[in-house]
């Protein structure tokens, strides 16, 4: 019987080594540790990214996939299209019949702006929209400002206010927002380049934020040794991570990172960690839980396998399915692997589309805020979860995660 034991543990052994080999070969393939002449790491680079943005490019794929749901509003009864954007808004956990729940107004403009997709003069609007010195001119101010961060760098764990300089593109954004109240007297022309200035913007701010997860994950479960680091440089890495998550104008948090240097980042972890513990021991015992999951089995700080209905999927831990539910954001469901991505297309659509509907300013800022809450912060997250497969080394899983991403700027 001993000796059973023994082969089983040398088993289990051989079979977490292999995992931590394949964990460190991702590791290694996405990036690098940069060291001073003393040997130690002051930097972390990511070894394949968007140095350069282009903005033709995505507003070309905007008015493609506009005309491209138009088209296939065509071949569609009215009814069927409505069906389909009341299940995408209820698989999210939301009822747009039910008038009394909170976020009524901001989902039926949500629905009611991908319904009207198909009356939108889309090639007319884009050729107003095609102000390409404009365009030029955002784009270089852009990546004028971007290079001052060298893209590449996703950790300077000896700069406590590396990541500060980040205010610059925010300026520019600013700068261009301004600018395209003077270039465009049509209003939805307007709201279209305003749609395109700040996801450009947010898509370069999501390069850094899914890869930081990616980290995150590596240094939640491999030892710091193996990932060729000390627990110190390890510690200020961290820190530089959220020090990139401070707002521009939160000049006080900013203060207190500089301060605590050795300390801030892995203290905001640590939460984030314990959130995510106590997340899967309510799922797991059923306990003052909104949710019926059984077989939970937690991926790590941001995401658990569960059994739902029946069905296997994978839930965040630290994002619900938008602003106004309590339920956790689904990031895959096995038995629907495109269901993620298709639920994401609506929304974009819904997004872009919104500029078309004549609603009050602020209200339309609800709406949009109300739609970025069903993607934004989960792609951001789905980078721990690339990481997590990576370490299993499947493959497949990889490219589903790559696919519903909702973001060409982030490389495979």
């Amino acid at each position: 019987m001993s000796r059973i034991i023994a082969l089983v543990s040398l088993g289990l052994i051989m079979s977490f080594q292999v995992m931590a080999d394949s964990t460190l070969e991702g590791f290694k393939s996405r990036f690098t540790l940069v060291k001073n002449d003393s040997g130690k790491v002051t930097l972390i680079k990511l070894n394949r990214v968007v140095a350069h943005f282009s903005i033709m490019p995505f507003i070309e794929q905007i008015k493609a996939d506009l005309l491209n749901e138009q088209h296939s509003a065509l071949l569609t009864d009215d009814a069927v299209r409505e069906q389909q954007i009341d299940e995408a808004l209820y698989e999210l956990g939301y009822n747009v019949y039910d008038k009394n729940s909170d976020g009524y107004e901001e989902a039926l403009r949500t629905k009611e702006s991908f319904l009207n997709i198909k009356n939108i003069d889309v090639n007319a609007s884009f050729n107003e929209l095609n102000q390409k010195d404009f365009w030029k001119e955002f784009e270089n101010k852009l990546n004028e400002a971007f290079l001052l961060i060298d893209p590449t760098i996703l950790a300077n764990l000896d700069d406590s206010r590396f990541f500060y300089k980040k205010q610059v593109i925010y300026k520019v954004v600013v700068w261009a927002l301004d600018q395209a109240k003077k270039k465009f007297s049509n209003i939805p022309v307007l709201n279209i380049a305003s749609f395109v200035i700040v996801r450009v913007h947010d898509m370069m701010m999501e390069q850094r934020h899914f890869h930081h997860n990616m980290l995150l994950h590596y240094f939640e479960l491999i030892p710091e040794t193996k990932l060729g680091m000390t627990k110190e440089e390890v510690d200020r890495a961290v820190s530089s991570i959220y020090e990139y998550r401070i707002d521009v104008t939160n000049l006080p948090e900013s203060n207190r990172a500089a301060q605590d240097w050795m300390n801030f980042g892995m203290n905001n972890f640590y939460r984030t960690v314990r959130t995510a513990n106590n997340r899967v021991r309510t799922w797991d015992e059923n306990v003052f839980s909104n949710v019926d999951f059984q077989n939970v089995k937690k991926i790590n700080f941001g995401f658990a396998e569960v059994t739902d209905k029946d069905t296997r999927k994978i839930y965040h831990l630290h994002v619900n399915a938008h602003q106004f539910s309590r339920k956790p954001a689904l990031a895959h469901n096995f038995a629907r692997p495109q269901q993620v991505k298709q639920l994401r297309a609506i929304l974009n659509l819904s997004g872009v589309a919104l500029g078309f509907i004549q609603m009050p300013g602020w209200l339309k800022g609800q709406v949009e805020g109300f739609i970025n809450s069903m993607y934004v912060n989960q792609v951001r997250m789905e980078g721990a979860l690339v990481a997590h497969f990576e370490s299993t080394g499947n493959q497949e899983m990889i490219k589903h995660v790559y696919r519903q991403r909702a973001n060409f700027y982030i490389l495979e």
